[in-house]
């Protein structure tokens, strides 16, 4: 299965790219996902487990199986004040 990355934010700047194909197996779940892109983008590891995600712009737990040709967007923990 082939799913598609869209990184946002910081996460962009760190992976140097706005879009991604990667390859799954099937029944990977948004959890599995995070353990991939840590091995793909280390040095967005440490970020991962505050990342939000979407799948085809919903929002997703990290529960979620995910299924071919979805689009995952990544999104950076909001900070301000």
């Amino acid at each position: 299965m082939k799913i598609k990355l869209r990184f946002f934010g910081q996460l962009k700047e760190l992976t140097g790219t706005e879009e991604a194909e990667i390859q799954i197996k099937e029944n990977t779940r948004v959890e599995d996902l995070i353990w991939l892109l840590g091995e793909r983008y280390p040095n967005i590891r440490e970020f991962l487990n505050h990342v939000s995600f979407s799948i085809d712009n919903e929002y997703a737990s990290k529960d979620t199986v995910l299924a071919d040709n979805n689009e995952v967007g990544l999104l950076p923990p909001i900070s301000g004040g």
